[in-house]
C-alpha cells in the first residue's frame, strides 16, 4: 500500500523548472512573467530558480531550464554550461536563443566599433562572436519569436507537466502559407521587403496581418531557398544591401549558412564531440 501511494505522488509530482536569462534584453522572460497565463505555468509546475523576480537560491537539479538571450561574452558560457550539468532537459526561449536574435548582427559588422557604440566601458568584459545557445550546449526544445508566442509557451508547459512529447516545428510551412490561410495580400507585391517566404511560420502570420513586414525572428524554416528567393527579390529591384541587413536582423547566421557551400558550413562543437 506504501509503495502504491509513492509511486502515485511521484506520478503526480510537479517538473522542477528555472528560467533564466544570459545577455539579452530579458523580453522573453517578461513575456512569461506578465502573460496572463503565467498563473496557470505556475499551477503546472514547480517553479525553483526565476532570477528575474526571485532571490536565485535554489542550488539544486531541474528537470527543465529554460534560457534566454545570446552567447556575447565569456560569462555566457560558463552560464550555460552549468545550467546544462544541472538540467535533465534545456529550452531555448526566444529569438535570441534560438537562432542568435538581434546580437548576433555583429557578426555582419565591425565588431570593435560595435562594441564601442554598445558598451561604451567595456574593459572588463570579454566579448565572443554573439551565438545562438546550441552553438555551446545541447538544447532539447526550442520557443522561437521575439518575444515566444504565449500559446507555444502554455502548449509546451502543458505537455511537460502531463507527459506528453512538445514537438518543435510543428509548423513546418513557411509565414506566407499562414498568411495565405489569413486572407493577407502579400506585402512584397505591395513593394515591401518581407521574409515571410523563407521564415518558419507557426507565428499565425502575427506580423503581416499587421500590415508590418516579417524579419525572420523564428529562424529559416526547414526547405528555405534563401539563394533563389535573394535572387527573385533582385530581380523585383530590391538593393542587394537591403536583402542582406533584412536577413540578418535576427537570424542571419542560419540564413547566411543556407546560402554556404556544405563544406563551408558553420561548425557546431562541443557537445556534438562528446
Amino acid at each position: 500500500m506504501q509503495e502504491k501511494i509513492k509511486m502515485t505522488n511521484q506520478k503526480h509530482k510537479k517538473p522542477a523548472i528555472g528560467i533564466y536569462g544570459i545577455s539579452g534584453c530579458a523580453g522573453c522572460m517578461l513575456t512569461v512573467l506578465y502573460e496572463e497565463c503565467f498563473k496557470d505555468i505556475a499551477k503546472l509546475v514547480d517553479i525553483k530558480a526565476f532570477p528575474l523576480i526571485k532571490e536565485d537560491s535554489y542550488k539544486g537539479e531541474f528537470d527543465y531550464v529554460l534560457i534566454e538571450g545570446t552567447v556575447c561574452f565569456d560569462e555566457d558560457i560558463i552560464t550555460l554550461n552549468e545550467l546544462r550539468k544541472r538540467a535533465k532537459k534545456v529550452v531555448a526561449l526566444g529569438s535570441c536563443a534560438c537562432v542568435g536574435g538581434v546580437p548576433s548582427m555583429k557578426n555582419f559588422l565591425n565588431k570593435e566599433k560595435t562594441m564601442r557604440f554598445v558598451y561604451p566601458v567595456y574593459n572588463h568584459l570579454k566579448s565572443t562572436n554573439p551565438e545562438p545557445i546550441d552553438m555551446h550546449i545541447k538544447v532539447d526544445y526550442y520557443l522561437p519569436q521575439c518575444p515566444p508566442s504565449k500559446k507555444e509557451i502554455m502548449e509546451f508547459v502543458k505537455c511537460i507537466a502531463t507527459g506528453r512529447e512538445f514537438s518543435y516545428h510543428q509548423c513546418k510551412d513557411p509565414v506566407c502559407f499562414e498568411c495565405r490561410k489569413r486572407g493577407n495580400l502579400c506585402l512584397l507585391n505591395e513593394g515591401k521587403l518581407c521574409l515571410g517566404p523563407i521564415t518558419l511560420g507557426g507565428c499565425e502570420a502575427l506580423c503581416p496581418s499587421n500590415d508590418v513586414v516579417c524579419y525572420g525572428c523564428r529562424g529559416p524554416c526547414k526547405d528555405a531557398n534563401t539563394g533563389a528567393f535573394i535572387e527573385l527579390l533582385k530581380e523585383k529591384g530590391y538593393a542587394e544591401k537591403a536583402l542582406h541587413s533584412k536577413i540578418e536582423t535576427f537570424a542571419g547566421l542560419q540564413f547566411k549558412e543556407a546560402l554556404e557551400p556544405e563544406s563551408e558550413k558553420r561548425k557546431i562543437s562541443g557537445w556534438l564531440e562528446e
